[in-house]
């Protein structure tokens, strides 16, 4: 789906500011780009094996200079069913992407991806902080209902996460893939009112370009 085929409340200046500044973590729009040292970060991330498995999303390529291509290819491309946001800790460093995905605008839900790529990060919030941020503007500024996503049933620290954020397991699957052989999938979702009830006073500003 092109962006011309979303609906007219999808607005892509009120969808997309350039950045969202939550508590803890601020949020930067793909399409503002990433420094030479930012490049250099994210190819690391997609070397590491144990991120990988764990979050098969972590952009990877054979060598730097092909991963920086495929990079600058996706920082221009616009759609509207999906958009990508850096994550970047109190002092500016990048610390990993959140993403939402799959956008249905008929049932007015989509998926959410997240990976924290610095290892001496993780179990510090910085997760947690970043989903909660992230969806406090996706549900004021968009008009989605549900957000949705996977993980293994394996991933107790995601999962651990997610519940912090407001999301419940509505299905599990047995599933089978060449990357992760026989595993189990979980799939868990929250909605609007329930963010809202929950995390609805979180204060969270916008600036645009």
């Amino acid at each position: 789906m092109r962006i011309q085929e979303a609906p007219p409340s999808w607005q892509w200046e009120r969808v997309t500011p350039a950045y969202i500044v939550g508590p803890i973590v601020t949020l930067r729009h793909i399409s503002l780009g990433f420094s030479r040292e930012e490049m250099v970060r994210q190819y690391r991330w997609g070397q590491d094996e144990e991120l990988q498995y764990w979050s098969g999303s972590v952009p990877a390529a054979q060598s730097l200079v092909e991963f920086e291509a495929s990079m600058i290819a996706s920082i221009r491309q616009r759609d509207a069913r999906r958009d990508r946001y850096a994550i970047l800790d109190p002092l500016g460093g990048l610390m990993g992407v959140v993403s939402y995905f799959n956008v249905d605008f008929d049932r007015r839900l989509a998926e959410l991806g997240i990976y924290i790529g610095e290892r001496d990060r993780w179990d510090q919030g910085i997760g947690t902080e970043a989903v909660l941020t992230f969806l406090a503007h996706l549900f004021r500024n968009t008009d989605l209902r549900t957000m949705r996503l996977k993980t293994l049933a394996s991933n107790a620290r995601a999962q651990n996460c997610y519940r912090k954020c407001g999301f419940e397991v509505t299905s599990s699957l047995r599933k089978y893939s060449a990357r992760l052989g026989y595993h189990v999938e979980v799939q868990m979702e929250t909605t609007r009112e329930s963010f809202q009830a929950s995390f609805g006073r979180r204060p969270i500003s916008f600036y645009s370009r």
